[in-house]
């Protein structure tokens, strides 16, 4: 089959979990035997400083190769855009409408490029998107859903650009199938659209067997979002000065686009900014425990499963069990209480075998969650 993915969102360099969630669906429907296309939404930036724009389309390009179509969007559409959020966030309580961020004349180069290359499947990233559906040819199309948007400002405490409830559902009633990242959003996104068919999809993650290291060391690899500065700072917070208390020695090595924010949230001993990661498994090497402290936000928690993958002994507040694939049996650690992480890294750091037990779990664990995704997107594929 013929597969074309529309996003806004590029997928390098995959530094965020919405871009990695859209390369795993690529990469998914690729292993399988599918050629994947991917029309990139590009908004030119109104700000002066737009090298990182440009360097994502360049890096996205680079990747796709002949596979990548641009669909550039005009600083002015873009302002207008800005004016509608603006209005939106002192009119409507921050709630968009669901065609708010809809990029005009869109459906007309799907249309040229399904003339082209003649496609099976369009999937779209994210609700705004989906009045594409209404106006294209493509037999087969699908929603990926990076979480659910409704009333995300209750659910974070702050205000936020969000939609309601009425909104999501139109969207999602648009679409004929739906990919979910969490079975508790499956079920809610079956309710708005009862007639669409919904997958519990997310990407597959591949082992990455790693040395033990013997140190006291702890890594967080994040973006740079509001929900993961508030995790790590109520862990640098909360935590970490009774984990130094125990262990003197113990370091937190935090890597990621998260960096650049990190003076200004924190300057404690013993925690270090490697900045940007290159290779994420040479970071990940660098000791035998992850932590993921967030305890806010919406959809999958991805830097849990990729702690997993790369064979970590992993720690997580209660929220980052979040659509974990069968958390009663996950191959994690996890409370709210500051003082049971010092109790999970007693156990880590002064009992080997916890650390070799785990580890075998996570092989396990991952092959199990692995087959369970091949055979939710094999479903949506033999599904009319």
């Amino acid at each position: 089959m013929k597969i074309l993915i529309v996003s806004k969102c590029p997928t390098h360099p995959t530094d965020a979990g919405n871009r990695w969630w859209i390369l795993s669906q690529a990469e998914m429907f690729m292993s399988l035997g599918h050629e994947v296309h991917f029309l990139y939404i590009h908004e030119l930036p109104l700000r002066l400083d737009a090298q990182s724009f440009f360097e994502s389309l360049q890096k996205t390009h680079e990747y796709w190769g002949d596979r990548f179509h641009l669909f550039r969007v005009s600083k002015m559409q873009k302002l207008k855009m800005n004016l509608m959020k603006q209005y939106r966030m002192k009119f409507c309580h921050y709630h968009w409408c669901v065609d708010d961020q809809y990029p005009v004349g869109l459906e007309k180069m799907v249309n040229e490029l399904d003339a082209q290359f003649h496609f099976d499947i369009c999937i779209i990233n994210y609700y705004y998107l989906s009045r594409l559906f209404e106006h294209i040819r493509i037999p087969k199309k699908a929603i990926a859903t990076h979480d659910a948007i409704a009333y995300k400002d209750l659910k974070i405490g702050e205000p936020t650009m969000c939609i309601t409830a009425d909104t999501e559902a139109t969207a999602m009633q648009r679409c004929p199938h739906i990919f979910a990242l969490q079975e508790q959003e499956a079920d809610y996104f079956q309710i708005l659209s009862p007639k669409s068919k919904v997958y519990n999809l997310y990407g597959k993650y591949v082992h990455h067997p790693q040395a033990v290291t013997g140190n006291h060391k702890m890594v967080f690899l994040s973006g740079n979002n509001g929900f993961n500065q508030n995790g790590i700072k109520w862990f640098i917070k909360d935590v970490f000065p009774l984990v130094r208390k125990r262990f003197s020695d113990a370091e937190l090595l935090v890597g990621g686009s998260i960096c650049k924010v990190l003076p200004s949230l924190v300057d404690v001993e013993g925690v270090k900014a490697i900045g940007y990661v290159d290779n994420p498994a040479d970071f990940y090497a660098l000791a035998d425990v992850a932590i993921n402290p967030v305890f806010q936000g919406t959809g999958l928690k991805i830097k849990t499963f990729e702690a997993i993958s790369f064979d970590k002994i992993t720690i997580v507040h209660p929220h980052s069990m979040a659509g974990v694939f069968k958390k009663d049996t996950a191959p994690l650690m996890s409370s709210e209480r500051p003082q049971d992480w010092v109790g999970f890294l007693e156990n880590i750091w002064e009992n080997p075998d916890c650390i070799m037990s785990v580890k075998e779990h996570n092989k396990v664990y991952l092959e199990e969650m692995n087959e369970h995704i091949v055979k939710e997107y094999k479903r949506f594929l033999k599904a009319e």
